[in-house]
């Protein structure tokens, strides 16, 4: 499907501020451990996760408090994925849902876009 050269030019524009956030989160995370697991991490952009989408929550999208380090495409793991991609009840049994819960709600304050109801059946 084709998208206008507008609609290209607004997703950039909303899509700006990423490169720096992935820069400064990559450095951070070259080094860490998973939050999840607790694996080593490279520094790799598959390692920085959004607690809240950024497709979703573009107010938000480069928050420094809207970010977990986790274990991302070079792992056998995938928590990044499957932080992603879980249903709210297998989200609710990973180490780091507490933590991510928390984020959430640091987070809520700032968003400006209408919260789905997926999104708190996750956090509730």
């Amino acid at each position: 499907m084709k998208t206008s050269k507008s609609a290209q030019e607004k997703r950039k524009e909303e899509r700006a501020c990423l490169p720096s956030f992935f820069e400064k989160h990559i450095k951070i995370a070259k080094g860490m451990c998973c939050e999840e697991c607790g694996e080593k991490l490279r520094g790799h952009v598959s390692e920085i996760a959004h607690v809240l989408p950024k497709s979703y929550f573009k107010s938000i999208m480069c928050n420094d408090n809207n970010v977990h380090y986790l274990c991302g495409m070079f792992s056998d793991n995938q928590c990044h994925s499957n932080f992603d991609n879980w249903s709210a009840e297998k989200v609710k049994t990973m180490n780091i849902y507490e933590t991510s819960k928390n984020k959430f709600k640091e987070l809520e304050e700032y968003i400006t876009e209408k919260i789905s109801y997926k999104i708190y059946d996750k956090y509730d």
